[in-house]
């Protein structure tokens, strides 16, 4: 199935060019849908607001931004994404421009990641996969699996790490390049389509491996912060939004970092510590 244009946004870096695609695609799609239709969803006084934008005989204002925001129905990393390339476009100093095409591609390194696929599930037997693959590509280990497996915390039995080498050559994670070395296929990966009951068993183990950091390595080598807050679920839902945003930043960082030392592993839990006691006071 062919993706939508609001799926295809972060391949955009201009606003009108995406909105005129937008509005192709939905006249397409539904007889009913029209400017009329579309600034009646907004917010808009007039039906020919968006028409003057796309037409470029308007600019956004950052009201005007809002409510085609809400139009477009787009919201977290869609909605920030659109409104960066906003200000992108409608910049006239040249160090603003260059700020926000930054930023824009900042974004779009964070949101192109390989989803893994099924015959990859694999990748997930064990917690010690993704680290291998990262040093066989960057520790310069010379095909000694002793060194290898050394480097991975706590460190692996030699045969370990070739077993681990092999596997992830065998479903595509890593593959041999033409003098013998390693390269990654794909630079970032996501289970956003794997089953929970595929990677559960490698994030306990991370978990795990985190409780175990905590005793084991010095304090300027690790981070362990929490909160205990109390607040609703919807608030809740917002900020578990926000985490997985971060989590998309945090590889954008990465690949955007040219100096490869070490892999570090981020966790990132949220869960309830009480029952909600709202529902108790209704009784």
């Amino acid at each position: 199935m062919a993706e939508s244009i609001l799926e295809k946004i972060f391949e955009y870096d201009n606003y009108r060019f995406f909105l005129r695609d937008f509005f192709e695609e939905q006249k397409k799609l539904r007889a009913t849908f029209s400017h009329r239709y579309f600034a009646r969803k907004a917010g808009f006084a007039t039906s020919s607001f968006c028409a003057h934008v796309i037409e470029g005989k308007r600019n956004l204002t950052l009201q005007s931004l809002k409510k085609v925001t809400k139009g477009l129905a787009i919201k977290g990393r869609a909605a920030t994404f659109f409104k960066i390339m906003v200000l992108y476009n409608q910049a006239s100093a040249t160090r603003d421009k260059d700020l926000y095409f930054k930023k824009l591609n900042h974004m779009r390194k964070s949101s192109a990641f390989y989803s893994v696929q099924k015959a990859q599930y694999a990748y997930y037997d064990e917690w010690y996969y993704p680290v291998i693959r990262e040093l066989a590509v960057y520790s310069g280990w010379n095909g000694d699996y002793t060194a290898l497996g050394s480097l991975v915390v706590p460190p692996l039995q030699p045969e370990k790490a070739r077993r681990a080498v092999e596997s992830l050559l065998d479903i595509g994670m890593l593959v041999k390049t033409e003098n013998g070395s390693f390269a990654l296929p794909h630079e970032a990966v996501t289970a956003i389509d794997v089953p929970p009951a595929v990677t559960r068993k490698t994030r306990r183990e991370f978990i795990a491996l985190a409780q175990d950091a905590m005793e084991k390595l010095p304090i300027d080598s690790r981070h362990v912060s929490g909160v205990t807050v109390l607040m609703s679920a919807e608030k809740f839902e917002l900020i578990a939004t926000r985490f997985d945003e971060l989590r998309k930043n945090i590889i954008a960082e990465a690949l955007e970092d040219d100096k490869k030392e070490k892999v570090f592993q981020f966790n990132f839990q949220a869960f309830p510590l009480s029952k909600d006691f709202t529902e108790r006071k209704a009784l």
